[in-house]
């Protein structure tokens, strides 16, 4: 049986329990064959609180979950019922028998959104918190202790330009977001 993958649009914050709903709903109403997967695009972000570090996921696309099954219209009417659901996304496709059906994600979207996924657990993005003219504590590196003002941020980078004052002199330092936290 061939599969294909499927964006579900959902209530903002309700991606978890309506992934849980439908894996739930799929065994108990003989669904279990035909869904395959059901997958939110998330991420890992590190952050530093209370000076350790805490490593939390958050969610790449909020509203959508990714859906791989055996494509049926009962199971698409059953995932269409359950609470939290919008609706599958493409699924304005009206037939001549008043049913939608769902258009299915191209392949290459698919790949690429997976390979996005794997890519974002395996290296967890530091979360920035600070703004330019804030003080921050060094709290790794041989700038550890020195307090400083956040100059500037490059997020995609992660790198923080900070103003440290060394034997009474400004200085300016770059550091990665991980070696700094507030005050």
């Amino acid at each position: 049986m061939e599969t294909n993958w499927y964006v579900l649009h959902t209530y903002s914050g309700h991606e978890a329990k309506v992934k849980q709903n439908i894996e739930y709903r799929s065994a108990i109403e003989g669904f279990k064959d035909i869904l395959k997967r059901v997958v939110i695009p998330t991420e890992n972000v590190v952050e530093i609180k209370d000076g350790k570090k805490r490593t939390t996921t958050r969610n790449l696309m909020p509203g959508y979950i990714l859906i791989e099954v055996v494509p049926n219209e009962d199971f698409f009417d059953m995932v269409r019922k359950i609470t939290g659901v919008s609706g599958f996304v493409g699924d304005l496709n009206v037939r001549e028998d008043n049913k939608r059906k769902p258009i299915p994600l191209d392949e290459e979207e698919v790949r690429h959104v997976l390979e996005m996924i794997e890519v974002k657990h395996e290296k967890p993005k530091p979360k920035i918190k600070y703004r330019p003219g804030e003080q921050v504590r060094v709290i790794e590196g041989p700038f550890a202790n020195f307090i400083g003002t956040v100059n500037d941020i490059d997020e995609a980078k992660a790198k923080i330009w900070m103003m440290v004052s060394i034997f009474g002199r400004p200085t300016p330092v770059e550091l990665d977001i991980m070696q700094v936290e507030s005050l």
